[in-house]
């Protein structure tokens, strides 16, 4: 028992320190990854954050540490010798650097090409001759380089949304219509907290697609209203959603939709109606989530039900915050909580 908490939580930091890597905090995020690491001496995402973080603060000799590290627990990881290649070379560590090259030669050559473009711009030439270099370069991302031929539901598993959206951004520039990709655009930034945009992003899907489609769209977008606080127009895209037939729902269930309207309904202060939305949804399906302790708690008294929107529920997996009574996401860092209910993100385009 105690074994799966601690993986829990190691999966939390992780998530943390990638979503800090993404805002730009390189400290918080070595800060998140380096509790992970101590609590999962395993834990190879930790070990390639550190060395990422190290990287970005010109701590060449720390991260390739950690990326050695990384080596340590899997010798054959790619990215791990990438990135130690890349910090050898910008240290001017030139017989350590081409060392990796060579075996990165030997298991991918258009690795150890990469890694000679790596090389900083006012760097001595290389005393010995370098790899005939391949196109492109690799970044310095808080992740594994994306592979190409990763899937859409690869990327999601490994809830890289960065790469997500560089996926459906490519996507897009080759056909700007595609509204699967325009889907993928508005999870990858409702889950990078761009709520905004993600709200463009699903304005411009519901153009092109089809009304089989729209469902889906429309519950994505009632999802991003939910995390700006626009209670009001989520309100009443769900409404319109749960008035649906089932066959014209498609892939989104009633549940999630009745359990997203009633907190709607709570943020509103609208205690009856949310009352009414939860006894649906307990007829329905009685054990969903919390939805018994939600009816018991609006059925107090009703001087005491201005106090029901501020219950303790759930706690945020990835940034630890106290969730209200209800709620189905955090609203600080879009963590959702039923991996059931996900926004979904895979619809044919035209």
């Amino acid at each position: 028992m105690f074994a799966f908490i601690r993986q829990w939580w190691v999966r939390c930091l992780i998530r943390r320190a990638r979503q800090c890597f993404d805002a730009g905090n390189w400290a918080q995020a070595a800060e998140h990854a380096a509790e992970a690491a101590e609590a999962d001496e395993s834990n190879i995402s930790a070990r390639m954050l550190l060395g990422l973080a190290c990287m970005k603060h010109d701590d060449l000799t720390a991260a390739a540490e950690w990326f050695a590290a990384v080596l340590a627990i899997e010798p054959d990881h790619l990215d791990a010798k990438t990135h130690l290649a890349m910090t050898y070379a910008r240290s001017k560590q030139w017989d350590k650097a081409m060392a990796v090259v060579e075996s990165l030669a030997a298991e991918q050559p258009s690795r150890a090409g990469q890694v000679v473009c790596e090389q900083p711009a006012k760097a001595e030439p290389a005393p010995t001759p370098a790899p005939a270099p391949a196109a492109g370069r690799t970044p310095d991302l808080p992740r594994p380089a994306v592979k190409p031929n990763r899937s859409v539901a690869e990327i999601v598993k490994a809830q890289d949304w960065p790469a997500l959206k560089e996926a459906a951004e490519a996507a897009l520039a080759a056909n700007p219509g595609n509204g699967s990709a325009l889907l993928q655009l508005g999870m990858a930034l409702y889950r990078m907290g761009r709520g905004d945009e993600a709200l463009t992003a699903y304005d411009d899907a519901l153009d092109v697609s089809k009304e089989s489609e729209k469902t889906v769209v429309n519950y994505n977008r009632a999802m991003v209203l939910m995390q700006l606080g626009r209670w009001g127009e989520a309100c009443r895209t769900f409404e319109s959603l749960a008035m649906l037939p089932a066959d014209a729902r498609g892939k989104i269930r009633e549940e999630p939709i009745l359990y997203s309207l009633g907190y709607c309904y709570m943020q509103r202060k609208m205690f009856k109606m949310a009352q009414s939305v939860y006894e649906r949804l307990d007829r329905l399906a009685p054990d969903y989530r919390d939805v018994s302790y939600c009816l018991k708690t609006l059925r107090v008294p009703l001087a005491s039900k201005a106090a029901a929107p501020e219950s303790a529920g759930a706690i945020c997996g990835s940034c630890s915050q106290l969730l209200p009574m209800g709620a189905s996401f955090c609203t600080r860092c879009g963590w959702r909580a039923d991996a059931e209910d996900e926004i979904a993100i895979t619809v044919e385009s035209e």
